[in-house]
């Protein structure tokens, strides 16, 4: 169940067709018509051979700053630091885990190349049932390689790829340890002053006024927007901490494309994905047209990133948002498919309405799901949101209902019918003949689940 409505990875999308003359009035229009539905809010930049060919303000919640936080695109930065001190000699792609941090669960098999691709099978702290709720704590290095430890290993070694935070966390103390400098210090020393990134920096520190230099990210409730309280810096780390803009983030790929950051060798290791999921060495591949680009997507809080270069087009296309209620991936989509012209449907994003349907106030309330009947994969909660909206979040502690979890938006589709559109999932709730709420039938993909309230 944890693996239902957590979105993190980069989706594929395939465009086929020529480039259309008039993108920019396009591209605009669609951004126009996310915003005005409240699916989107954030900036949008394309550059062609390193040079900015449009750019699109949309930020519903401006402050003065073109400053987003990144998510793990932060996982760029780390990969490039990591190759650059193989490069110099100092490390390899075969050096075990076990030489900087034995304490983890098969450290002497794990290689660093198993945590740049993401086949260490190393447990996500991100799946730490507390994460949401304690996520602003301020964490020591100790306090992270403890929870780290802790977890249940999702495999062991090579066996799969499996997308985990923890990977790029220990590969940033790494650095740390192998340079006897902060982690900040070598992507200032190494990526941000030689490329003159202004606007681009390690999130550890508020400014005078108590605040940080960047935007501040919006959860939609489906009537309104209220702000999301932050991560604390030090719990992403090398994984996810770091802030920069949508001009920045091209530069970097830009330069990492055109050999000013890594040597060529380095950049073809990078490239090397896992042909199911697409997870490379700190790149993900994304089929464009019929060309393969190469990025990375980020989420933290309510911001969501994403930047992809394809080497073919010399084409850069960078999101930053800092609220949607839609996937990431539809509004990249939809950008691309205007940009070269493709046939794209825009997202309906009415909310069935009807006189009368059951107020929301019925479907609230535990739920417990399980496969085929019998085997239960986990707890969950559904509460109020907005009009003709709820929330679906993981329920793990029966002990303490103060806890908070990661909220998914569930839209009304139907008389008992709703829609998440982030993770795809359709929730029929299930009610007897007095119509009091029984159960949901959940769908998603080609999953189909029963659940039943408790």
């Amino acid at each position: 169940m944890k693996r239902l409505f957590i979105l993190f990875a980069l989706n594929l999308f395939v465009i086929t067709s020529s480039q259309s003359p008039d993108y920019k009035q396009s591209i605009d229009s669609l951004l126009n018509y996310f915003q005005k539905n409240n699916a989107f809010s954030g900036s949008v930049l394309l550059q062609k051979g390193g040079q900015t060919i449009y750019k699109g303000e949309f930020n519903t919640f401006p402050n003065g700053t073109d400053n987003y936080r990144i998510g793990s695109i932060t996982k760029i930065f780390t990969a490039i630091v990591i190759f650059q001190l193989i490069e110099e000699g100092k490390l390899k792609l075969e050096t075990k885990l076990s030489t900087f941090y034995p304490a983890i669960k098969y450290a002497d098999e794990i290689t660093i190349a198993n945590l740049l691709n993401h086949t260490s099978g190393i447990y996500n702290y991100l799946e730490w049932e507390d994460y949401y709720h304690r996520k602003g704590n301020n964490y020591t290095k100790e306090n992270m390689l403890k929870l780290i430890e802790q977890g249940k290993p999702e495999s062991k070694p090579n066996q799969e790829s499996s997308y985990s935070n923890s990977n790029y966390t220990l590969l940033g103390y790494i650095i740390e340890d192998i340079t006897k400098k902060d982690y900040s210090e070598n992507v200032k020393s190494r990526i941000i002053n030689p490329l003159g990134l202004q606007n681009t920096y390690y999130e550890a520190e508020k400014d005078k006024s108590g605040n940080f230099k960047r935007n501040d990210s919006y959860k939609f409730d489906g009537e309104v927007w209220s702000k999301e309280n932050a991560t604390h810096p030090s719990f992403t780390l090398a994984a996810g901490a770091m802030v920069s803009s949508t001009e920045d983030l091209s530069r970097l790929m830009f330069a990492l494309f055109n050999g000013h950051l890594v040597s060529g060798k380095s950049l073809e290791q990078m490239e090397k994905t896992n042909l199911k999921t697409g997870i490379g060495y700190g790149l993900f591949r994304t089929p464009f047209h019929d060309k393969n680009g190469y990025g990375h997507t980020g989420r933290i809080d309510e911001f969501r990133a994403a930047t992809v270069y394809f080497p073919a087009d010399d084409f850069t296309l960078t999101i930053l948002t800092n609220g949607t209620n839609i996937k990431l991936n539809d509004i990249a989509l939809g950008i691309a498919s205007k940009y070269y012209h493709s046939q794209y449907q825009r997202p309906d994003f009415k909310v069935y309405e009807n006189a009368n349907v059951p107020q929301t106030q019925i479907y609230t309330g535990i739920y417990s799901a399980k496969l085929a009947g019998i085997i239960s994969i986990g707890k969950f909660r559904i509460t109020q949101a907005g009009k003709n909206h709820l929330y679906f979040e993981m329920y793990n502690n029966e002990k303490d209902n103060t806890k908070e979890s990661r909220k998914a938006l569930l839209k009304r589709t139907g008389e008992n019918e709703f829609y998440s559109f982030e993770t795809n999932a359709k929730l029929q709730f299930l009610l007897n003949k007095k119509g009091v709420v029984t159960g949901i039938k959940l769908a998603q993909g080609n999953t189909t689940i029963r659940c039943k309230k408790l």
